[in-house]
């Protein structure tokens, strides 16, 4: 009696559970799966038992074979209310669970566990750190010695110390990246200076471009009334006033070679042509102290250098000339996607302070933080991708403001375990402004920047920058997107067959 009593209480706590039956439609189909399984063998082993007690009663008296299929019938009811009861809270725990992290799950890139992607990351994609240290250390005495070179050979312009910048200074560069980005800031001779007008050209209601034009003045000096200036005097006469005066340097040929035509506005295809043939000339003077062959590499970035070495090792590095913003880290400079932008109109560059972002934010997580680890693994699949599809408008620098968006915008736990998480809102966010055609500059006009890395006000303030600008062609959207999709999609397989191929050798 108490057995029985005690089942009747099982079935209709089970009842009063299992009253919304909607709940079933919202649970992942691998538990419905399971529990259902587990109900059509209660119910296949409540037959048999019913059966069981079918062919006890032929040998009972009446009386027991009434109280025996009383017992069955309340025992198996019982136990698929016990499995209905204990649906019910392994539902609620997998609800729990999958709520910590939150993961958005548009991408499918939460199939790849975090464990899978710290592998494929550890084997395939880091720069060994003796690698990178070994490249920067050969490119930057290497760049040293080019540009002692044009310094001592003479130049219409100045050239200030070298600025390392890029991916591999930043640390995050990938395999598939092992590139040297160096900016040289140049500057007129004196008396000349750079005066700098600043434009904001608004391109739709929320967004803006920045660009600015470089005006070459002749400065108030006493040059213009200094002996040194009469043509007359020889051209080995020295002036202790101004011992570095250039003698073959006037106005006029400054605005024949840099500027515009008629005008004083610096033109970003003259400093490339002056700039290159500057380090071409330079390299023919000390290219007897080397062993091994330079060469300019990339017709649409001219900067984009290669030396190669006998042994048939290469190493890439880009050499940018830059015009530094009046006195800050703002570069102003001509190999950035200009095609909006006529010539005397210079893109504005900040990668200076994207960088000092990064480090600061990288030194208030935990040293073993994922998210650099995040962005290389973007980066290693983004140029594996272009191998096999072409360029389109994505490039690592949108990886990294996209990184910088989510770390300053939407703080998230960047803890190892959760790459994968990481790793998928990054997708998503991105697939989300590639189909808008519209992903800000992660300082621009952002509130939420640190004052501590020093970035200017005039760009604080306002409205952001929209690098997506070029998507509103609807050739390289379609391109870009499908980029990004292919991307995606080939990323399990592209790790299974490096992580194969790594196990090979």
């Amino acid at each position: 009696m108490e057995d029985t009593l005690l089942n009747v209480f099982v079935v209709v706590v089970s009842l009063l559970l299992s009253k919304d039956h909607n709940v079933f439609h919202n649970q992942d189909d691998n538990i419905m799966v399971s529990m259902q399984d587990h109900e059509h063998f209660l119910i296949e082993e409540g037959a048999k038992l019913e059966q069981g007690e079918h062919d006890v009663a032929m040998e009972l008296p009446h009386s027991n074979r009434e109280d025996t299929y009383s017992w069955y019938f309340w025992k198996t009811l019982s136990l698929i209310s016990f499995y209905r009861i204990l649906k019910k809270f392994l539902r609620k725990g997998s609800k729990s669970q999958r709520k910590t992290p939150r993961c958005l799950n548009v991408s499918k890139v939460s199939d790849l566990d975090s464990k899978t992607l710290t592998s494929f990351h550890n084997q395939c994609v880091l720069v060994p750190p003796s690698h990178s240290w070994q490249t920067c250390e050969f490119v930057e005495g290497f760049v040293n010695d080019l540009l002692e070179a044009v310094r001592a050979k003479g130049s219409d312009m100045e050239i200030e110390d070298f600025v390392v910048v890029g991916s591999l200074y930043e640390q995050w560069a990938s395999r598939k990246s092992v590139v040297c980005d160096i900016h040289v800031p140049i500057v007129p001779p004196k008396p000349y200076s750079f005066e700098f007008e600043l434009l904001k050209e608004s391109r739709g209601s929320s967004t803006i471009q920045y660009c600015c034009r470089v005006k070459i003045t002749k400065g108030n000096t006493s040059l213009a009334i200094c002996p040194c200036s009469n043509s007359s005097l020889d051209d080995d006469t020295l002036c202790l006033i101004h011992p570095d005066k250039k003698d073959n340097v006037t106005e006029s040929n400054i605005n024949d070679l840099l500027c515009q035509e008629n005008s004083s506005y610096l033109a970003k295809t003259h400093v490339v042509k002056w700039f290159k043939t500057a380090i071409w000339k330079a390299w023919d003077e000390i290219s007897h102290k080397y062993e091994f062959e330079l060469i300019f590499q990339n017709r649409e970035n001219p900067g984009s250098l290669k030396v190669r070495f006998r042994s048939g090792r290469v190493i890439r590095f880009k050499l940018t000339p830059v015009v530094r913003f009046k006195d800050s880290e703002v570069h102003l400079t001509p190999y950035l996607p200009s095609a909006i932008f006529s010539d005397t109109h210079w893109p504005v560059c900040f990668t200076r302070y994207e960088n000092a972002l990064l480090q600061r934010i990288t030194n208030s997580l935990p040293n073993n933080a994922c998210h650099i680890d995040c962005l290389q693994i973007l980066s290693f699949l983004h140029k594996h991708q272009t191998g096999l599809t072409g360029p389109c408008g994505l490039t690592s620098f949108h990886l990294k403001n996209t990184l910088l968006q989510l770390l300053v915008n939407k703080p998230s736990s960047w803890d190892p375990e959760q790459m994968a998480c990481r790793l998928n809102d990054l997708l998503t966010f991105l697939q989300q402004k590639v189909k808008a055609k519209s992903l800000n500059h992660a300082l621009v006009g952002n509130s939420l920047i640190p004052s501590e890395i020093g970035f200017p006000e005039e760009f604080g303030v306002g409205k952001p920058v929209n690098l997506f600008l070029p998507l509103s062609n609807e050739e390289l959207y379609f391109k870009t997107n499908r980029h990004l999709l292919e991307m995606i999609r080939n990323m399990p397989v592209l790790m299974y067959e490096y992580g194969s191929m790594r196990n090979i050798l």
